[in-house]
């Protein structure tokens, strides 16, 4: 469709190093692991009545889930990507 040559793997390293770009160009801005955060309002229970009524996310279950994320990105647990990570992205050069 596009004229190029290229798998699904390297179109999903290419997807993977420009979120590791962009991660490691927002932490040389001052941002971590405390911007990553949901509105108040997912925080509150949901009105009506179908199936999801009542329902709430918890901070706990976010941050459980943030901190899975940051592990299968390949990231510590403050969000900043590890240097094994940037190595295998061939993105070294930006740590």
């Amino acid at each position: 469709m596009t004229g190029w040559d290229v798998t699904l793997d390297e179109l999903m390293t290419v997807g993977m190093r420009r979120l590791n770009l962009l991660r490691m160009f927002n932490t040389r801005e001052g941002f971590d692991r405390s911007q990553d955060k949901l509105p108040k309002k997912f925080f509150k229970a949901l009105n009506g009545t179908g199936p999801t009524a009542g329902i709430a996310l918890t901070h706990e279950e976010i941050d459980s889930a943030i901190d899975e994320y940051y592990r299968l990105a390949g990231w510590r647990p403050d969000g900043i990507p590890t240097a094994e990570t940037l190595q295998k992205l061939d993105l070294a050069w930006v740590a």
